[in-house]
């Protein structure tokens, strides 16, 4: 299986600091046992970065010690582990985010802005702004105009445009199924399970809906993208794009999640 790249992708880091804590109960590890992280980085194939943050996560729920120089150590025997609820609360930059995002969708931010007044809005830097607004870029929903300031175009902005976007790709993703030219990939269709899997188990709520979003829109896009048309893949990223800052506000239901069990 492919490593993943980031570890804001799947899987979560909660996940997998239960994961963590799943490894060490199979072994029965005794209070004291070193969780080196290039072991647990080659376990679950990721890199070093989410199992640091994973077992950060774990120190804070006082199943694990770090100690500088050394690396992070068990507190407990295997046996002694609690159940765990964990979530990582939004950054200052996820808060800003969900903030813009939220007066996009009601409207108070509509056509050109210019960052003086963003940051004035906003009450951020220049510097945290630019990093906020640079991923929304990339995620299709503003653009920075040629000169100063930036663009906020149209958007899925009700329930009901939101409605026809999934009956939009109701209608396409089946067609692209069909396509003669379509090829099961045995290692990814294996991936985006896993990826599914992952968030039945995760509890829906603000703190991992982002993620959520995303595993969902790769499931939906990687699906299509087996056909081998560019125009099937074309139109349901393009449907993504602008279903992502509607989907943004809105939690996750988790009947909609349960229709995935089905």
């Amino acid at each position: 299986m492919k490593k993943i790249k980031d570890p804001a992708e799947r899987p979560l880091v909660p996940q997998l600091a239960c994961k963590i804590v799943e490894y060490v109960r199979r072994g029965n590890f005794p209070e004291g046992y070193h969780l080196v992280m290039g072991t647990l980085a080659k376990e679950f194939q990721v890199s070093r970065s989410p199992v640091h943050k994973a077992l950060e996560l774990l120190v804070q729920e006082g199943v694990a010690l770090f100690l500088p120089n050394q690396g992070f150590f068990l507190t407990c025997p295997a046996a002694e582990i609690p159940e765990l609820n964990l979530t990582i609360p939004p950054s200052d930059d996820e808060v800003k985010y969900y903030q813009i995002a939220g007066d996009r969708v009601r409207g108070i931010l509509n056509g050109c802005v210019s960052e003086v007044k963003l940051r004035a809005k906003y009450s951020i830097s220049r510097d945290r702004l630019t990093r906020i607004l640079t991923r929304m870029s990339q995620e299709g929903w503003v653009e920075r105009r040629p000169g100063k300031g930036w663009n906020f175009p149209p958007i899925l902005d009700s329930v009901d445009t939101l409605e026809q976007s999934f009956r939009f790709r109701s209608a396409v993703e089946p067609a692209a199924l069909l396509e003669p030219a379509y090829r099961v990939d045995p290692v990814l269709f294996a991936e985006l399970r896993g990826d599914l899997e992952e968030i039945l188990k995760t509890k829906a709520d603000s703190a991992v809906f982002s993620q959520a979003f995303e595993i969902g829109a790769r499931f939906h896009e990687q699906i299509v993208a087996c056909s081998g048309n560019i125009f099937f893949s074309e139109a349901v990223q393009h449907i993504n794009r602008l279903r992502r800052l509607i989907e943004y506000n809105y939690k996750i239901e988790q009947s909609r999640l349960d229709r995935y069990q089905d």
